[in-house]
């Protein structure tokens, strides 16, 4: 699947998935769980980046609007 087809969760679940173990095939039909994981983990991760730090918070609102952005991404 090409990457600008995918949600930003999705493209964060597979980076995750591939780093574990990179043989691991994201397709397996039985994988499903732990695709399901993966998706949660991902979206628990972006979601904990929604408060700027202070090397960012220059970027403020738009940051904030970003990630909601993605978090309401429909997998």
């Amino acid at each position: 699947m090409e990457t600008r087809a995918m949600t930003m969760i999705e493209r964060a679940a597979r980076a995750m998935y591939d780093n574990v173990r990179p043989d691991w095939d994201w397709d397996d039909p039985d994988a499903e769980l732990l695709r399901r994981m993966y998706r949660d983990n991902a979206r628990a991760a972006i979601g904990a980046l929604r408060e700027p730090s202070d090397a960012v918070t220059s970027a403020g609102y738009a940051w904030t609007a970003m990630v909601d952005a993605v978090l309401a991404e429909q997998d």
